[in-house]
Order: C-alpha cells, then sequence, then structure tokens
C-alpha cells in the first residue's frame, strides 16, 4: 500500500500536468468525493420507513407545541 504522502504528491504532479479547462472536473470530483460519505449516511437514514416516520412524527410534535426546553430535557442528563 503506497504511502499517503507518495499519492499526495502524485495526485498534484497529475493535477499539475492538467490542462486548465480539465481542472473544473478534477475539482468536482474532488468535492463529491469529500461529501460522498456524508450523503450516503443521509441516503441510507431517509431509505428507512421507521426513520422516516419517526421524523414526521417530530415534525408534528414541533408544529403542535409538544416540545421541551433543552434545559429541561438537559437536567435530566
Amino acid at each position: 500500500m503506497p504511502k499517503t504522502s507518495d499519492l499526495q504528491e502524485q495526485a498534484v504532479a497529475l493535477i499539475e500536468r492538467l490542462p486548465k479547462e480539465k481542472l473544473r472536473t478534477v475539482v468536482d470530483f474532488l468535492f463529491y468525493l469529500q461529501d460522498h460519505e456524508a450523503w450516503e449516511a443521509t441516503w441510507e437514514l431517509t431509505s428507512d420507513p421507521k426513520v422516516m416516520a419517526s421524523l414526521r412524527r417530530s415534525e408534528e410534535h414541533i408544529r403542535k407545541g409538544r416540545v421541551k426546553r433543552w434545559k429541561d430535557v438537559r437536567r435530566d442528563v
């Protein structure tokens, strides 16, 4: 397995040789890689019917004012 520093150097060298027009694609892909893991967790949660039902119930509680102040909840912890 290559060392991280070697991979970073290789990536920088490749990026430096790319034409300017391709850099936007590289940056977009890097953002995708950075955010993909977080989005994957979000997609996993939103595809779970139980989680979504719980979220809808929670939103309904908020609309109806059935909430507790954080200070009151924190006191019990």
